[in-house]
């Protein structure tokens, strides 16, 4: 008689297959809306960063250049846009005429020393402001804002699961903090 031989074939069984399958599925379910979270927040983050920047980047060119600086938002609540301008240089000795408000759906007409100063609408695509007649002068003395108090524009994620406000203070800080009874964002105070 003659011996068989037994062959060891490597491979998955479709059971294998089967089990790895559906704990992929399990894994991607669970993975998915974390994933859109992040994307969201991170829509968010970016739009009210670019804003908190215009506005520090006119506060600091008020007193720079000696100007008062105006900035405001435009747009609508979901085809937001913000922009800056400064007062123009006198001439003849005249004295400084009050910074005009630039419209931020026209960029060209937000300048502040030589350079347009704007974020321009459809830049975050799907974050919305509660409010676009937010408009507030920063004094070229000391960078107090004017009308004094304090300025503020809520941003809301695309899912409008997540808002962060963008508070000015009468000093001309600009802050971000999330709003009581909205979901927390790593790295950003409640107000």
């Amino acid at each position: 008689m003659g011996r068989i031989a037994k062959s060891k074939a490597s491979g998955v069984t479709l059971i294998e297959l089967m089990v790895t399958v559906a704990v992929l599925a399990i894994v991607m379910a669970i993975a998915v809306p974390s994933f859109g979270d992040i994307i969201d927040k991170s829509r968010l983050r970016g739009a009210v960063d670019d804003a908190i920047s215009l506005i520090s980047n006119a506060r600091v060119e008020a007193v720079k250049a000696d100007r008062d600086v105006r900035v405001r938002f435009g747009g609508a609540t979901g085809n937001w846009c913000v922009g800056a301008n400064a007062a123009v240089e006198p001439a003849g000795g005249n004295p400084v005429d009050p910074a005009a408000a630039c419209d931020c759906t026209n960029p060209s007409q937000c300048q502040v020393g030589g350079q347009q100063l704007a974020v321009l609408q459809g830049a975050h695509s799907g974050v919305a402001v509660s409010t676009v007649n937010v408009d507030f002068t920063f004094s070229s003395k000391l960078g107090l804002i004017s009308p004094l108090g304090s300025a503020t524009a809520t941003f809301t994620s695309p899912s409008t699961k997540y808002d962060m406000r963008v508070v000015v203070d009468a000093l001309g800080h600009a802050s971000a903090c999330v709003p009581s009874g909205k979901p927390t964002i790593s790295g950003v105070p409640s107000c």
